[in-house]
């Protein structure tokens, strides 16, 4: 089965907790005695565990399954259950993908309440009751190994319409047949929205830089069974734009609903669920964070966010007097927090990315070159510590604004931004982030980061005290306690270039032969309705996660796991117009409409 498509973000109100009236009805649903889940346990079994028929199935594949009615979750840890006791028999498959809609979630604290009638389940229960997410409207991955549960809080219809994904299984009356009857009824879609082949299983795959991005993708990509290599020039992980010593958790949200916006608050969901599964809280703090309004446009602005209606354990507003009780010092304003925010050190999460993932790694080792193959692969030819040609099936470019000299023919929509951290040695550190101009992470050891500078005019990679000057502003415009600090009191810094596009959306997916998109798809000047036969020229094996800016921590490791679900021919983690969104190749179709090119 295919879903359908649209192009919109999923609309207000945000939250969709339900009041405690409704709340009851629903448990009274959805309680089952030990002889109801006997019984689904039976049904399931006999209807999607036919062990005879997964013997046809490759071991390597996945199973996919779509569920329109999540409730609280008894179809999906029956299925977990029964995927598991599948190994057993030596015919599984190495990954269960799970796709589940959810119109009205309960709290966590109900779901447990349900979820005691089900001891059978419990082992599994449990590991759902920690990754349980917040009650946001959209898209929620949930990891839990060779099991994904992507769970789509929303309206059935709408949610359908954004999943993007075949499947095995469809469960609660969904009809795979007249579903992909539907599709075919559907309006025409372009070229470059039309799902497209993945890789095979185990494909061996060059991953090009190894910040937060390549890191992060190869990760995503070796939990999906493909053989990665990591290759980055510089000594060590995160020896480029992901550098700085703490790296601050933020999503500045729109006051209405945008892609970006729905794009940009899962990502920080996604981040801050994946820092609790993959790096020891030494190297990061969910200690909160708050966005000061320091003008009444951003006060206003701001409030509009708030009336989107987000959950308040996502979003709240503080006045001035709150917000200086929980910095501990004051504040200028009051403004936007958010209490399961925080700080990273990056480095320290891309060497878990990078030891989770089992991935080789060949520092010191620059790509002078990439040519495509006869067999459709990828030579790159390399200098360092790995000197020589090497062939891959794939090669993803992950070293943000370098891309752009490994495919010069692609003109690829970067620019690099210089944007400089001082780290300032105070005691008068704030118990949480704090952002306005800028930003201050709470200290280590000591010492604040405070940044960052802004710069289009300069590639200079050295430390300017003119810089360090500007961050110190920035820091007292927010605590005004810090306006004593001078110079003398940065001990050191940072210099980095974020990789920025024109709409400050990265770049994640297959890349197209530039050349052959402007050929093809000419008739876009005369006509940007025109309807097109053929598909979108891509180049085989050639994939990109670029172009964060200054949002890659929060952006990076779900854009991971888009790109690795396209590369596997799975399901995607996100709505389809966020996938839409993100496309590489958006820019050429946009300036071909406006004649640009």
């Amino acid at each position: 089965m295919k879903a359908s498509h649209t192009h919109k973000a999923f609309s207000d109100p945000q939250s969709l907790a339900v009041t405690p009236k409704v709340a009851a009805v629903l448990i009274a649903k959805l309680q089952k005695t030990p002889l109801q889940l006997d019984q689904r346990h039976q049904e399931l079994a006999a209807n999607f565990f036919d062990y005879e028929a997964l013997k046809s199935k490759p071991v390597t594949s996945t199973m996919s399954v779509l569920d329109a009615n999540f409730g609280v979750g008894l179809d999906f840890l029956i299925i977990w259950k029964l995927w598991l006791e599948s190994r057993d028999t030596g015919h599984h498959t190495s990954l269960l993908n799970y796709v589940a809609v959810c119109e009205q979630p309960l709290c966590l604290a109900d779901v447990k309440v349900l979820h005691q009638s089900l001891p059978q389940l419990n082992a599994l229960s449990v590991q759902f009751q920690e990754q349980y997410p917040e009650l946001i409207k959209g898209f929620h991955q949930l990891d839990f190994g060779k099991v994904k549960l992507t769970l789509v809080y929303a309206e059935p219809t709408q949610a359908l319409a954004q999943i993007c994904g075949e499947f095995d299984v469809c469960l609660d009356a969904i009809d795979p047949i007249a579903a992909a009857d539907e599709v075919k009824k559907k309006a025409y879609i372009p070229p470059w929205q039309r799902p497209h082949s993945g890789l095979a299983h185990k494909s061996k795959v060059a991953i090009i830089g190894a910040g937060i991005c390549g890191t992060a993708t190869a990760l995503s990509l070796s939990e999906r069974g493909f053989d990665v290599t990591l290759i980055e020039k510089g000594p060590e992980l995160a020896s480029g734009a992901s550098g700085n010593r703490q790296g601050m958790l933020y999503a500045k949200l729109p006051d209405s609903a945008t892609i970006a916006g729905q794009f940009h608050q899962q990502g920080l969901q996604h981040t801050m669920a994946a820092l609790k599964r993959h790096l020891s809280s030494k190297h990061w703090q969910a200690c909160g964070l708050m966005q000061v309004a320091t003008n009444d446009k951003q006060a206003i602005q701001m409030q509009a966010v708030l009336k989107r209606e987000y959950p308040s354990s996502w979003l709240q507003w503080l006045s001035q007097t709150q917000a200086q009780q929980l910095a501990k010092q004051p504040v200028s304003a009051g403004g936007l927090y958010f209490p399961n925010s925080g700080w990273v050190s990056p480095k320290h999460w891309c060497e878990a990315l990078y030891t989770r993932s089992g991935a080789d790694l060949w520092l010191n080792t620059t790509v002078l070159s990439m040519q495509q193959t006869a067999k459709q692969g990828w030579k790159l030819s390399l200098s360092g510590a790995y000197d020589g040609e090497y062939e891959f099936d794939a090669v993803v470019i992950a070293n943000a604004n370098s891309a752009k000299n490994l495919l010069v023919q692609q003109n690829l929509a970067l620019k690099a931004i210089r944007g400089q951290v001082s780290y300032v040695d105070t005691q008068q550190s704030p118990a949480l982030v704090v952002c306005g101009q800028g930003y201050v992470t709470p200290s280590q050891q000591g010492i604040l980061s405070v940044g960052a500078s802004y710069n289009l005019h300069t590639l200079d990679t050295q430390l300017s005290d003119k810089d360090h000057i500007d961050n110190l502003g920035r820091l007292s415009d927010v605590l005004p306690n810090q306006k004593t600090l001078d110079v003398g009191d940065v001990v050191g810094g940072w210099v980095g270039f974020r990789a920025v596009t024109p709409d400050y959306l990265p770049m994640v997916g297959q890349l197209a032969d530039e050349a052959a998109v402007i050929g093809a798809f000419a008739k876009l000047r005369q006509d940007a309705n025109y309807k097109f036969i053929q598909d979108m020229p891509y180049l085989p094996g050639l994939y990109i996660n670029a172009g964060h800016g200054s949002k890659g921590f929060v952006s990076a490791p779900l854009s991971a796991q888009i790109l690795a679900c396209q590369m596997a021919n799975q399901s995607l983690p996100v709505a389809q117009c966020v996938a839409w969104g993100l496309d590489p190749n958006r820019f050429i179709i946009r300036d071909l409409i406006r004649r640009k090119r």
